[in-house]
């Protein structure tokens, strides 16, 4: 079945659905799948914020770093 097929068929059925959480479900995952295709990210501002402190902070106290082989060792000894 081709891609155009397929979606008539999944049109059809959710024309049919009448339970608002399914309805605002389908459409979270339809506005994620665009904003994908349009290569945006949707990444809050809170945990960009969070990233880019730690990072900072790294960059000011390297010594506080873990070499990825050590630490590897300490959580599967």
């Amino acid at each position: 079945m081709d891609l155009q097929a397929q979606k008539a068929i999944i049109i059809e059925q959710f024309k049919q659905v009448n339970d608002i959480n399914l309805i605002n479900a389908i459409k979270n995952l339809l506005d994620y799948a665009l904003k994908k295709e349009q290569g945006e990210a949707d990444i809050p501002e809170a945990h960009r914020k969070l990233v880019t402190e730690r990072l900072e902070k790294a960059r000011k106290n390297p010594e506080l770093l873990l070499d990825w082989e050590e630490a590897k060792e300490t959580l599967n000894p």
